[in-house]
């Protein structure tokens, strides 16, 4: 079984799009473990036990696992922790050195009326635009969008199956996987 370790760092704001998005990946997992493939997402809510437990302190664990996975995933609405930028530069230090991450993938989530990003999203974003960090982002309205990104991203890792149309959902597979609805 080939099994595809996806790492995804975000603030607690994005909770529910965290949420779906794992949701989401089990479900991918699903359609395709009978081909012999595997999607996990790894994510800070499923590692707290054996973080908290690790010499070198949490966030060093978090780098861990980020380290050991083979896709990294970042959201960010109107903030950025200084832990997630510590673990999306983990990912990227780690695909650059062919060590992990060989992908590592941004996603802003549009801002609201009246919602502004904090100074540090700004920089970051600004940094991103630039150039300076050698990943690009994208933005998104609804973490549908993300979903069905991620199907075409992850084709790389085994998710080759033609995504089909049935009443209103987006399905690989048996499995249906993006509710198109409201």
């Amino acid at each position: 079984m080939s099994v595809t370790r996806i790492f995804l760092g975000s603030s607690e704001e994005l909770r529910d799009d965290r949420v779906a998005l794992g949701d989401f990946m089990g479900r991918l997992s699903d359609a395709y473990v009978g081909r012999g493939t595997r999607f996990s997402l790894v994510k800070w809510e499923h590692e707290s036990i054996a973080v908290a437990r690790h010499a070198g302190g949490k966030q060093a664990e978090y780098d861990d696992l980020v380290r050991g996975c083979d896709l990294a995933l970042f959201l960010f609405h109107r903030r950025c922790g200084e832990y997630t930028l510590e673990e999306l530069e983990v990912a990227l230090e780690a695909r650059s050195e062919g060590t992990g991450c060989s992908r590592v993938l941004v996603w802003l989530r549009a801002l609201a009326p009246g919602e502004r990003e904090t100074p540090e999203l700004e920089r970051f974003r600004e940094r991103m635009d630039a150039g300076e960090l050698g990943v690009a982002y994208r933005r998104y309205a609804d973490v549908r969008e993300v979903e069905m990104d991620l199907l075409d991203e992850l084709a790389a890792f085994g998710a080759t199956m033609e995504p089909r149309r049935v009443d209103g959902w987006v399905c690989v597979g048996d499995e249906a996987l993006v509710d198109l609805g409201a």
